[in-house]
């Protein structure tokens, strides 16, 4: 992988608002999702009542027709008696009979209404006895409909379940009755005493009581508490929208506060936002969009600093070259040594230029990495080979200063997750940090910890050590000591570590001297390895 950014992936796309979208406050998110509950819960409310009414009508009306069977052996006693009593039997006197005993009966109408009918075997119909036009017409007209139904629907026998029967849209519950009536006819003898002769009974007929209730009532009152519900159910929909806007006020006025912060954000005032906000979730939101105002302050005077010092180290040794390239050109040194002198000086400036300018984007791609738009390539790095090639590099540095390396390392079979340019990078500076302040020697030690999953890198020198106020900033930007260069190699240093995902700790020695320590995760078992290859390939590819 080039170590060049993607360009492409560093190109983002100005936000821009969809004109075309809906967008619904949320107050009335709030009061759709009441007005759902609402009508949720009177649905099952009036689903559970109708349910439980029908049961309820089934029930009371079966319950009273039961009643009304049971008071029909009074009403055939009334009957029988007013027919003995009776001097003369003729079908008229009968249904004279039946209808004062049907009046008189309160246990059986008092439960029911009651139709009374016969059936005309010379007409082929039925002749409905009670109730007549005369009592009350609407009632006979509509127990007439009831006789026609039942007859329909059953014929002419003795039902003893209970029926139903839809008429004009209301459910009938009715049973049916059939009395077989025969009067027995007594002869008196000459001695005054009687006896029965079955050979003269004279059969009256059959007739049929029709006992029905009509459950319209009952349905009227179960309409009436369903209506009640829905006029309920809007009241409570009036109530709700006023709660809603009550309730979401706050909610609107937090959010619409947070939202003009964070267009302030956006043209650059970082000011944190102020005031009470009444939901916890958006005050969370609140805070953590004040702590991203503050790193962004930050960051931002970081920025300014780090251009500031950058374009300041640029300017010294450019300054410098063109200072004496110039006095070259026109002749202001005189003396060969003197040119020489000033071509070395150049030479000296321009790798001073290029070793800030490489550590500046080596930084600046470490930053990159961390915020996701660059990614670092790594694979599997045997320990040994970045001990020998960093000390490879740097000896030629240590024989011009006429100083020692002391080398300590046996870190055979170790290997490492990373990126080795990298890597040699961030020591070969510790080590250029480490030659500029020591005396005579530097020790570069490299072993593995105590648990055997890190790889420790140890470079110390013998020099006056770190100063207590340059160690609370030695890592920062731009941080230099009396002696410092440009203050970018320690920054990169701890950079790279960080993104190897290891630290980096200074700190100075009880003997004298500065030592550094770099920690970087160790891969030692070949599962491991295996494993970060086949991960590595996948990315790649």
């Amino acid at each position: 992988m080039s170590d060049k950014p993607d360009q492409a992936r560093l190109k983002t796309k100005k936000p821009s608002r969809n004109k075309s979208a809906i967008r619904i406050p949320i107050s009335l998110h709030f009061y759709a999702v009441e007005i759902v509950v609402i009508i949720l819960v009177v649905f099952i409310i009036n689903f559970y009542i109708q349910s439980i009414v029908k049961k309820y009508i089934a029930n009371e009306c079966n319950a009273r027709l039961d009643i009304a069977v049971n008071s029909t052996q009074n009403f055939a006693d009334a009957f029988t008696s007013q027919v003995k009593d009776s001097d003369e039997i003729n079908e008229e006197n009968i249904r004279a009979y039946l209808t004062n005993t049907i009046v008189t009966s309160a246990d059986l109408s008092n439960q029911a209404s009651i139709a009374l009918y016969t059936y005309n075997e010379r007409n082929g119909f039925h002749i409905v006895l009670w109730p007549t036009a005369y009592y009350s017409t609407s009632y006979a007209n509509s127990a007439n409909k009831v006789i026609e139904q039942v007859i329909e629907k059953e014929g002419y026998k003795t039902l003893n379940k209970t029926q139903t029967v839809d008429i004009d849209g209301n459910t009938i519950y009715y049973r049916t009755l059939k009395f077989e009536l025969v009067t027995t006819v007594v002869d008196e003898n000459a001695d005054g005493s009687t006896n029965s002769n079955p050979e003269s009974n004279i059969d009256l007929g059959n007739y049929y009581l029709c006992i029905y209730i009509n459950s319209r009532s009952y349905y009227s009152f179960m309409a009436s508490m369903t209506l009640a519900l829905v006029q309920a159910a809007l009241l409570a929909i009036v109530i709700a929208g006023i709660l809603s806007i009550m309730m979401t006020y706050p909610l609107i006025f937090s959010t619409q506060k947070l939202s003009r912060f964070a267009k302030r954000i956006a043209k650059g005032d970082l000011k944190p936002v102020r005031g009470h906000i009444v939901s916890k979730e958006l005050s969370e939101l609140g805070d953590v969009m004040n702590q991203m105002a503050y790193k962004l302050g930050e960051s931002d005077i970081e920025q300014k600093t780090f251009f500031q010092n950058a374009s300041h180290e640029l300017r010294t040794p450019l300054m410098s070259i063109q200072g004496y390239a110039e006095g070259l050109k026109y002749g202001v040194f005189e003396t060969d040594e003197d040119r020489e002198n000033a071509i070395d000086v150049i030479i000296d400036e321009t790798g001073r230029l290029s070793g800030l300018v490489e550590n500046l984007l080596s930084i600046s791609k470490m930053d990159m990495s961390r915020s996701g738009n660059y990614e670092v390539k790594k694979q599997n790095i045997n320990v040994t080979r970045i001990c020998d090639t960093i000390i490879d590099r740097v000896r030629g540095n240590f024989i011009h200063e006429d100083k020692e390396i002391i080398n300590d390392f046996n870190v055979k079979g170790l290997y490492i997750y990373g990126n080795e340019n990298d890597l040699i990078r961030c020591l070969e500076n510790i080590f250029s940090n480490c030659l500029r302040y020591c005396k005579t020697a530097v020790t570069f030690k490299c072993r593995s910890d105590e648990t055997h999953t890190k790889v420790l890198f140890e470079i110390s020198d013998d020099g006056p050590g770190i100063a207590p106020e340059v160690s609370e900033h030695l890592f920062e930007r731009f941080s230099k000591g009396s002696d410092g260069k440009h203050g970018i190699g320690l920054a990169l240093a701890k950079a790279i570590a960080e993104e190897h995902d290891g630290s980096i700790r200074a700190y100075n020695k009880d003997s004298g001297g500065a030592c550094f320590e770099i920690s970087i995760p160790a891969v030692r078992k070949k599962e491991q390895l295996t494993k970060i290859n086949n991960d590595s390939t996948e990315l790649n590819l």
